[in-house]
């Protein structure tokens, strides 16, 4: 049985919510009115491939490392998620019932666009639909596409016993290569 573990805190900026919960390293999906954009965690910024971002003017975020996922909105609450309960820290002091999942899954979903590019560990996609996106990862010679890894975490309903997936914690971006590419 695995265990997702849960802190909040209230009155938090972004800045101070990516400090706090330790995210340094990490990545960031970020939702403004205008844009999306998708970043690399420094510290109390965040930073795209042309440079910082604006983080005043985000109004969602979700940044993940392998072990952790900060999920923010504006009005100041923030959440960090995790299966290592020492990873919470003590400035997010307000409890969030802990998950026993009876399973995981991982799960992968497809970011929009083929490679086109990889520089300095950013990867360039891009699509007809879409446009242009960059990721922060290396890819690897042989990968044509990006994918978004998550876990989720599967419980069962204790009046019914019916099987579900309660939640679900991002961890990485990472290269694929499709079926048949050489």
């Amino acid at each position: 049985m695995t265990t997702l573990y849960g802190a909040a805190v209230s009155g938090s900026t972004l800045p101070e919510a990516l400090e706090a919960a330790g995210m340094d390293g990490g990545c960031a999906l970020l939702t403004t009115p205008s844009a999306y954009r998708v970043a690399r965690v420094e510290g109390r910024a965040c930073v795209t491939s042309s440079g910082p971002a604006d983080l005043s003017v985000v109004y969602e975020a979700r940044a993940f490392t392998a072990d952790v996922e900060l999920r923010w909105v504006e009005s100041g609450y923030a959440v960090l998620l995790t299966e290592d309960a020492s990873l919470l820290p003590e400035s997010f002091g307000e409890a969030v019932d802990p998950l026993p999942a009876i399973g995981t899954m991982d799960a992968g979903y497809l970011v929009w666009g083929s490679v086109t590019a990889s520089d300095a560990g950013w990867t360039s996609l891009a699509s007809a639909r879409v446009g242009t996106l960059t990721v922060p990862m290396a890819s690897e010679p042989r990968a044509d596409r990006v994918r978004l890894v998550a876990r989720e975490y599967v419980v069962a309903d204790p009046g019914h016993g019916n099987a579900y997936v309660a939640e679900e914690r991002l961890i990485s971006f990472e290269p694929y290569a499709a079926e048949g590419a050489a």
